[in-house]
């Protein structure tokens, strides 16, 4: 492997309690930042109000208590600002990248929208209604509901068993819920602000506190990580009936790891031997020698107090059976013999060398550090990835597999003609019909 070295971060805390992490990084005239807010997820909006994060993350943009939705539009787009604030499960995320002659212009709006955000009525009422709208055209899709399916039964009765907002939970809510979410989860007291730019960190820093100097602290969110999922087990199979279906869309998924697990390194190391590209077992087998699908692929998909492993692949109706079977056996016998010396070597090449290539951005460094803050990750987390990864063996990637990929447990979906292909799921064990509502009878 070549040197590099990734920067340090400097760190200062502002009496709000807002901490603030800066690195220097590239050589284009831009500065990335991002404000990561722990806790103001999907994952912290009250039962019956699904959505609700995802719909205050969207309004941020449309208005403070000083400027409308379009005098903010203009103000951003005269700084030639790119600015968004989205949710996730665990926490919401607002990102910002500013020509760096203009960073103090542009941390100074980024932070108005952030602590002054006015939530009009009228504002919030449209964005709920798109949500709406968008949600009704995802489920026509069949991945979508595939992977709908696919977390509610690897995830019974857990937060992270909720692929998208509801639409009677978007319904449900009101500007005052907006507010409230807001007030209670965006708060300064435990959110950190990153910045990377090729300016020195001092400079970096010094132009956030200017920004943020008066944002007020707010109240401590009162808000824990979720428990994990309770353990499940058996493999099961659900079918979503789609007549139109001229294919079948496969998804299978077990419960893995979480992030901070000291055995991701060497997770991802074998997901990539298996179907981390086209590189990989299942691709090479299900595509090239045996053409059932475009592609086929897996990966593994941490969460802050859990994760999965899933694997999938689109099909032709009548080759429902094969497709299946080739998947759930390519992934049996890895978990049980671990990847070929060959597989190994490539995968471990793979990731060493195009992680420079990944990491060039001042984008990317934010990202990441992101990802180390939230999950707990050591300082060095980055640092030392290339040489952790070099470090996994063909055993290690084995052990890791054998635990956390075998088909023994865990949800297979399937989207596509019920007439034809229950019969087919029928003869892999007990299958589950249901439509876009719930289970047929």
């Amino acid at each position: 492997m070549r040197p590099f070295p990734l920067p340090p971060f400097v760190e200062e805390r502002l009496p709000s309690g807002l901490t603030l992490r800066a690195a220097r990084w590239g050589k284009r005239p831009s500065v990335a930042a991002a404000l990561l807010f722990p806790g103001a997820g999907s994952v912290s909006a009250p039962e019956g109000l699904e959505g609700l994060a995802e719909v205050v993350a969207d309004t941020f943009l449309d208005g403070t208590h000083s400027r409308s939705s379009r005098e903010l539009a203009e103000a951003i787009d005269d700084l030639a600002l790119s600015c968004d604030v989205s949710a996730g499960y665990d926490s919401a995320v607002a990102h910002m990248a500013i020509l760096e002659r203009d960073l103090d212009a542009g941390l100074s709006l980024f932070a108005e929208v952030l602590a002054q955000p006015a939530f009009r009525e009228e504002e919030v009422d449209r964005n709920r209604r798109r949500h709406v709208d968008s949600l009704r055209e995802q489920r026509s899709e069949p991945d979508f509901l595939g992977r709908e399916r696919l977390l509610a039964e690897l995830y019974p009765g857990h937060p992270y068993g909720r692929l998208a907002a509801t639409e009677k939970g978007l319904t449900s809510l009101t500007a005052a819920d907006v507010q409230r979410f807001f007030s209670s989860r965006f708060t300064f007291t435990n959110a950190t602000l990153v910045l990377v730019g090729p300016g020195d960190e001092g400079t970096l820093l010094s132009a956030a506190a200017r920004a943020f100097r008066t944002a007020a602290p707010g109240a401590t969110p009162a808000w824990a990580p979720p428990s994990p999922p309770a353990p499940r087990s058996g493999l099961s199979f659900h079918l979503i009936d789609r007549k139109e279906a001229v294919q079948t869309n496969l998804l299978f998924a077990r419960p893995a790891l979480r992030r901070a697990d000291p055995l991701f390194v060497a997770a991802v190391v074998a997901n990539q031997s298996l179907g981390g590209g086209a590189s990989s077992r299942l691709f090479h087998v299900l595509r090239e020698e045996r053409g059932l699908t475009y592609g086929t692929y897996s990966s593994v998909a941490p969460r802050l107090t859990a994760g999965h492993f899933g694997a999938s692949i689109d099909c032709r109706t009548d080759a429902t059976r094969e497709a299946l079977a080739g998947l759930l056996d390519l992934i049996r016998a890895f978990a049980a013999e671990g990847p070929t010396k060959e597989e190994h070597a490539r995968s471990r090449r793979y990731l060493t060398g195009s992680f420079a290539i990944s990491h060039e951005t001042p984008g990317a460094l934010v990202q990441d550090e992101l990802t180390r803050i939230l999950h707990g990750l050591p300082e060095d987390a980055w640092q030392t990835w290339r040489e952790r990864v070099d470090r996994v063996t063909r055993e290690e990637a084995r052990d890791v597999a054998a635990r956390f990929f075998s088909p023994d447990i865990g949800v297979v979906t399937a989207v596509g003609q019920a007439a034809v292909i229950r019969p087919v799921l029928e003869s892999f064990g007990e299958t589950t019909v249901w439509d876009a509502d719930g289970p047929q009878v």
